[in-house]
């Protein structure tokens, strides 16, 4: 007896020997993960309040994780030996990946689209819009060949999109007609992802109505001892003469991370497809710093600062060019972790960005040439935001306040050369310093029911508006002052996956957005596709979107699908109608058109994207994107809603990963679907292939190039402006050679 008692503890103590524990922590607070669900073979658990596991090492056997916070999980074998080697799994959070989320990132030939890094070559990019028509779901409206294009997400734009950087920093068109759009100001040097949530689904940073896109830096790294790191880029483009460049150079240690970061891009004219030339000269600088320093074990401040300087910029769609446009954006947010209670974290940050911009037509070739007109506009936007996370044991809830403020100001003046007024110079007060204040209230709840992740989200916002410098002639259109606003957005949805393969997910949102500084105070000014001048209108109703989101993946080792569909239906949305008794400033604007609200409108639509491994190291894929827009009030399209687009992709991954050849071919179909009340026009069909390969001389080295428009094709986007003063629109460069080299020492 005493010997089988002794075989059996002797068993035991085999066992428990066998038994591997890990620590499951967050990738950016080293926090322990609590209660988080494992299945390992026939092993399965939850993790410890400490955030432990323990397994019995398994061959070739995934480890899979499953929690609210996280998402589901595939460890690998080769990461799960490591894991096991130091005792520590170390996850990052994926609370959006709930959302119907689109993250834009390089895709390689051996992994799928899990989240990646921003290539090295999308640093250099001096334009966020232009970086952002990578995804066939995003369209850009284009002013200038080169510069400040505005993004368009299944046919909402402008205000409607919530584009932000770091949690809530974001900058304020100062240019009536958008030179300086929001994502112009975005300094991609900086960026280390973009997260595109599709519909009014993520609340937490601002009033997503039609969807939000938001710019995301690199969490900060810190080292036991001091290093020091950096990297440079450089590229030239032929077609347009287009040399840019980036670089950053920073240091950490224990308690610190800094960086320094600069670019520098510049550009002449381009030939279309047909030969002709295009004005597109410009030229952007970019210098910013980014610092993060540790207080303590549990918290940490971060500072960034930059400066945006874009001069002598070709705008040939507009009556004017861009002479100068010098932003400033700041953050700086403090954030401190909790242990062993229901906080978890709180986060509190303050922003602001201010844009001093100077635009004329003293460069224009005008004949005749009857007036100089010369525009000086300064805008500001700033606020801050304080948010406390919440981790319970299967749910989580995000809560917080935040505030956001708009100003502009902004004068044009207009020298008379010809005609009974010569030599008068008269001064239009544009923006009527004007300004909007959102305060709000804010929550998100995660929570798990049965293997089904559920989020839902609400957002109470208080919308003020006024001016401190209204003209007689704007009262006169608006004899009500502007009123404030209590918006109410909403969105609840859930995924589950039905197998290791499939997974579904079902949202529904509604958004209310009021209108903008542009929609509510523009005083007399052509801002928009038709050359009628456009005034604000103080008594505008809330634009309301109920939108319904089903999407569907499916993904195995080899391959993945994934489908998206979309309904949304919306009320009061904001148009413009001529008004017949108000005359127009200028003698070439045919009359005045005036904000409004439409009672009825819908868009619809889908997203297909599909990746797939051919070999171990051949690959190919396919995004579609396609949106219908409709005004019921007159039965006719919405206008700037782009045309099905088809994008296919064949690449591979040769000697070793090292070399990295592409070949990619978009098709856009004819747009026939417009709107005769905007001034649209119908826009061919076009296809074009572009052709790149990258080779790694080592992991610090790497060479990039490629053709853009491999056979010259003459072609235009829908969204692209006329030439002003003809029905030309501008069209895209054609054939382009393109040579980037890039070194990192990170």
């Amino acid at each position: 007896m005493k010997n089988i008692l002794i075989v059996c503890f002797l068993f035991i103590g085999i066992q428990a020997h066998s038994q591997q524990a890990i620590i499951l922590k967050d990738t950016e607070t080293g926090d322990p993960i609590q209660y988080a669900h494992y299945l390992y073979q026939n092993q399965k658990g939850t993790s410890t309040p400490e955030g432990e596991i323990s397994i019995k090492f398994i061959a070739a056997e995934k480890l899979q994780i499953s929690h609210v916070n996280y998402g589901k999980l595939e460890i690998s074998s080769d990461r799960l030996q490591e894991a096991i080697k130091i005792g520590v799994l170390s996850l990052t959070q994926s609370y959006i990946s709930l959302l119907p989320t689109t993250v834009i990132a390089r895709a390689n030939s051996s992994a799928k689209s899990d989240i990646m890094k921003v290539r090295i070559s999308d640093k250099l990019s001096h334009d966020a819009g232009d970086f952002l028509s990578q995804s066939a779901m995003i369209g850009g409206i284009r002013k200038s060949g080169s510069y400040g294009f505005d993004p368009v997400l299944r046919g909402f734009k402008y205000d409607q999109l919530n584009l932000i950087m770091d949690n809530g920093m974001s900058a304020t068109a100062a240019c009536p007609n958008r030179m300086d759009p929001p994502a112009s100001q975005i300094p991609m040097s900086m960026v280390d992802r973009v997260e595109i949530v599709k519909g009014p689904h993520s609340l937490r940073f601002g009033n997503a109505f039609g969807g939000s896109i938001h710019f995301k830096s690199a969490p900060a790294s810190f080292s036991q001892t001091a290093k020091a790191f950096g990297r440079a880029s450089g590229s030239y483009e032929s077609n347009g003469n287009i040399f840019r460049t980036e670089a950053m150079a920073g240091a950490k240690g224990k308690f610190y991370n800094f960086g320094i970061y600069g670019a520098y891009s510049e550009g002449d004219d381009y030939e279309d497809g047909n030969g002709n030339k295009t004005p597109s000269g410009f030229n952007r600088r970019n210098i910013g710093m980014s610092s993060v320093f540790k207080l303590s074990d549990s918290q940490n401040i971060k500072l960034s600062a930059n400066n945006n300087f874009a001069k002598d910029v070709d705008f040939p769609a507009l009556n004017m060019d861009l002479r100068e446009d010098d932003t400033w954006l700041f953050n700086l947010t403090h954030k401190i972790n909790f242990k062993s209670t229901s906080i978890s974290s709180l986060s509190t940050s303050f922003y602001g960005s201010f844009v001093d911009h100077s635009m004329d037509n003293l460069t224009k070739d005008l004949n005749p040439r009857t007036v100089n007109a010369i525009t000086l506009a300064k805008t500001k936007n700033y606020g801050g935001r304080s948010e406390a996370s919440f981790q319970f044991k299967n749910s989580s809830l995000f809560a917080g306040i935040d505030y956001k403020a708009e100003e502009a100001e902004g004068t044009r003046s207009r020298e008379m050369l010809m005609g009974p007024k010569t030599g008068t110079t008269f001064f239009d007060d544009l923006w009527q310093d004007s300004k909007i204040s959102k305060a709000a209230l804010f929550g998100e709840y995660h929570f798990a029911l049965q293997e089904v992740y559920f989020v839902a989200s609400t957002r109470l916002e208080h919308n003020s508006a006024k001016s401190r410098e209204l003209t007689t002639e704007f009262i006169n259109a608006n004899p009500e002052s502007p009123s404030d606003k209590l918006n109410v957005s909403a969105s609840f949805g859930a995924t589950h996956d039905f197998s290791k393969q499939i997974r579904m997910g079902l949202w529904l949102g509604r958004a209310e957005r009021s209108g903008s500084l542009t929609e509510r105070f523009i005083n007399y000014l052509a801002v928009d596709v038709d050359p009628y001048e456009r005034i604000g209108n103080a008594k505008l109703k809330s634009e309301v979107n109920y939108q319904l989101d089903y999407n569907f993946t499916w993904k195995t080792d080899q391959s993945e699908l994934n489908i998206t569909l979309f309904a949304s239906m919306l009320r009061d949305y904001i148009s413009a109608e001529i008004r017949p008794d108000l005359s127009p400033r200028l003698a070439t604007a045919p009359g005045v058109k005036q904000y409004y609200n439409i009672d009825k409108a819908v868009m619809r639509g889908f997203e297909f994207s599909w990746y797939q491994k051919i070999t171990s190291s051949i690959y190919h894929k396919v995004n579609i994107a396609y949106t219908y827009g409709k005004n019921i009030d007159f039965n006719q399209p919405l206008p700037e809603v782009p045309p099905l687009d088809i994008r296919y992709a064949l690449g591979a991954s040769f000697f070793r990963n090292k070399f990295h050849p592409e070949i990619m071919i978009r098709h856009a179909l004819k747009q026939n679907r417009i709107s005769n009340n905007y001034g649209e026009s119908k826009t061919p069909a076009f296809t074009i292939a572009d052709i790149k390969a990258s080779y790694d001389f080592s992991d610090k080295i790497r060479l990039i190039g490629g053709v853009r428009n491999l056979f010259d094709e003459a072609y235009y986007e829908h969204l692209n402006r006329s030439v002003k003063g003809s029905n030309k629109a501008i069209y895209a460069p054609g054939r382009s050679f393109y040579l980037t080299l890039a070194i990192s020492l990170m």
